[in-house]
């Protein structure tokens, strides 16, 4: 069994693993441990198309969770936009709304564990907790359905976020390519 499946089945033992007097604590890592879950589904899911076996657990940490959300975020916008200025129906537009959900769980998913890891005041209750738990099954589910297709494998991409330069990076070189004549500044006469 994979991680990520692994992570999703201790969600639901720990959400029920005080049925008749249920436990903070409990419903609290339930909903955070749902979120992980996706979350290293996707990333397990990226790092399976890299050929070299022992260098996936190397970029898997290149994930991060904002970018991550970021993305799916992005993704969710584009979709609606895209399912807003074309209503026919087919395939294409079935991968989308499937790709939309999947990316609309992880965004909520994320939103949930936040508030279960550092909302004190929040009461997790267990139908919350169980309907949460749902929400993120059938988001593996839905991407069981489309993860071959070219629209997730590029949000798999996506997930690692925008290229930045780091701080300490050089900027690129103003380097001239062949072909290209650079423009000459005004300078001094040449001496006689």
């Amino acid at each position: 069994m994979a991680f990520s499946d692994d992570l999703l089945e201790l969600a639901r033992r720990l959400a029920d693993l005080h049925p008749d007097s249920p436990h903070q604590a409990s419903l609290r890592r339930a909903v955070s441990t749902a979120y992980y879950a996706l979350f290293h589904l996707l990333i397990s899911e990226a790092t399976a198309n890299w050929a070299r076996p022992e260098l996936r657990a190397t970029l898997a940490r290149c994930f991060d969770h904002g970018p991550m959300k970021a993305a799916s975020e992005t993704r969710v916008s584009q979709i609606n936009a895209a399912l807003k200025g074309d209503p026919s129906g087919g395939a294409e537009k079935e991968v989308s709304i499937h790709l939309r959900s999947v990316a609309e769980a992880f965004i909520q998913a994320q939103q949930r564990r936040n508030a279960a890891d550092y909302d004190m005041a929040m009461e997790w209750t267990p139908v919350e907790a169980e309907a949460h738990i749902a929400s993120v099954s059938r988001a593996f589910k839905t991407w069981n359905i489309i993860r071959d297709e070219a629209v997730a494998q590029a949000y798999l991409v996506s997930l690692l976020g925008p290229k930045e330069r780091r701080p300490n990076e050089p900027k690129p070189s103003n380097v001239r390519t062949e072909g290209k004549k650079k423009r000459s500044e005004p300078g001094p006469p040449p001496a006689a």
